[in-house]
């Protein structure tokens, strides 16, 4: 195996580390890399970024392997009893690579409780962040965005763009908006305990393991945010993926739920582009001859298509603009529970009613005949198409088998929303902080019309750029998301399953 570039801005917690060197029996006697390891895996695991398919957190083998040696972590896992791993019906490891089922990890209850209790009190001592070889980062980098990105086959190469403007990696932080979104949660799970919550008076009430994961969220970046190296700010490192898009790696408020993301970026500015992937797509498959009906009659009537699905299915705008969303990528229309238009809308009688709805379904036909007409008109070098900036997708892939066809749409349209973004930072880079994938956050109020004008003149594109003040309510901040939907990465102590999962029992 190849040896991995240390990372110099790993961001590794400190305070936690110390804190597992006086409670956690067995864990001072490890090595500092395996300690700082260990504190990634328990402080990473109820991330967005770490969620597992069925259940628990998800870390590839490679990943451990780079972390703590070869089968380094069954030791570890052996002497300390960190986590679960999930099991098939026969006490076998669940996973499987024709079914690309990965292992599951379930944190161990005294773990769980040795992180909450941490949590509790985590935030409230300046923290020093370390690199995964234990140095104490000092200083911020200079730029945001990493300077390699990793190709579809593996390989790291320099990245394309975010060349002409640095990125700010120092995001502020609203801790005081924090703190008061973690008494508002926990009022709420107070009432619940007690049974008094009133859904009429508040809004309906949001699941426990919700109010869970907003919690964890909200203290683990009140630690990050008291740090040594800039007080009161997250630092961010973006990675381009294989289609130019920037994601955040830990910590990043581009992963944490919305309610959490409003607190701690109140009073600045959000924007966004408005219906960007369907604004892009209608444009780009009429520049091949071919004009979107449904969809151009969605993007002029944007409010009213949603509403109206909204209340004929009994749902939330929220969950419209999801489906929708995936819609665009290529969700099936299936009814599995696995698959992501049934995982966002859950009853299997809806969902037949939802794909059977004319806005719906012509919105389907549109998507498909957009697509085949973009794709038969690429040009195809070396079993490879390029998006807008340049960026390769493999038409065949290494076992001979055809990329499908949204995926291809998919390297396309992000290609398009990559350059878009960059377009807007290049206008404003001494005020935008936080970079999302079709949106930013600014420090103060922009011209969005100039924004538009600059990303037209660099893509070819018009696409429409909103935004507003972010004011977090509290009263109000988790109205719109009582039916978040929970995966049980969320909850991660042990628990078996007894149902059946993927045709087997998962059970630890």
């Amino acid at each position: 195996m190849p040896r991995k570039t240390k990372d110099r801005y790993k961001q590794l917690n400190e305070n936690f580390q110390k804190y597992l060197q006086r409670n956690f029996k067995g864990f001072k006697g490890e090595n500092t890399k395996t300690q700082l390891a260990i504190v990634e895996m328990i402080l990473t695991a109820p991330t967005k970024y770490r969620v597992h398919a069925v259940q628990g957190a998800r870390f590839g083998y490679k990943e451990l392997e780079q972390m703590f040696g070869r089968k380094g972590f069954e030791a570890v896992n052996g002497r300390l009893g960190l986590f679960h791993i999930s099991k098939d019906e026969f006490g076998r490891d669940a996973w499987s690579f024709e079914k690309s089922i990965t292992k599951s990890y379930l944190l161990t209850d005294k773990v769980s409780d040795l992180r909450e209790k941490w949590l509790k009190r985590g935030h409230y001592r300046t923290t020093n962040l370390l690199t995964e070889d234990g140095d104490v980062i000092r200083n911020m980098p200079s730029q945001a965005v990493n300077a390699k990105r990793i190709t579809f086959t593996g390989i790291e190469v320099t990245r394309v763009g975010w060349n002409e403007a640095t990125v700010n990696p120092a995001v502020p932080v609203n801790s005081n908006k924090l703190k008061l979104l973690a008494l508002q949660i926990g009022k709420i799970q107070y009432s619940q305990e007690y049974g008094f919550f009133q859904g009429a008076l508040f809004h309906p009430n949001p699941a426990p393991h919700y109010l869970e994961n907003l919690l964890f969220t909200v203290r683990l970046y009140l630690s990050y945010a008291n740090n040594s190296v800039h007080q009161g700010y997250i630092i961010h490192r973006y990675s381009q993926s294989p289609s130019g898009r920037l994601y955040g790696g830990f910590p990043s408020l581009q992963n944490v739920p919305r309610p959490v993301r409003q607190a701690a970026l109140h009073g600045l500015y959000d924007y966004d582009i408005e219906n960007c992937h369907y604004a892009i797509l209608a444009q780009m498959a009429e520049k091949y001859g071919y004009v979107c009906i449904a969809i151009k009659h969605y993007l002029g009537n944007k409010k009213q298509v949603r509403q109206q699905l909204a209340n004929e299915f009994g749902i939330n705008i929220r969950q419209v603009k999801e489906v929708l969303i995936a819609l665009i990528y290529g969700a099936r229309l299936s009814l599995r529970p696995e698959d992501a238009l049934p995982e966002i809308l859950g009853d299997p009688e809806l969902i037949k009613r939802f794909y059977a709805h004319p806005l719906f379904s012509a919105l389907n036909t549109d998507i498909k005949s957009a697509r085949s007409t973009i794709l038969q008109a690429q040009d195809i070098s070396r079993q490879t198409i390029k998006n807008i900036r340049g960026m390769p997708a493999k038409v065949v892939d290494e076992n001979g088998q055809q990329t499908s066809g949204s995926k291809l749409l998919a390297h396309l349209l992000q290609g398009v929303e990559s350059l878009a973004l960059e377009c807007a930072h290049k206008l404003h880079s001494d005020c935008i902080v936080l970079l999302q994938h079709d949106g930013w956050t600014s420090t103060k109020q922009l011209d969005t019309k100039a924004i538009e004008n600059a990303i037209f003149v660099g893509t070819g594109y018009r696409l429409e750029v909103v935004g507003e003040v972010i004011d977090c309510r509290l009263d109000e901040a988790m109205s719109d998301h009582p039916d978040e939907a929970i995966n049980p990465n969320q909850k991660l102590t042990h628990f078996p399953l007894k149902t059946p999962v993927l045709g087997s029992i998962h059970a630890s």
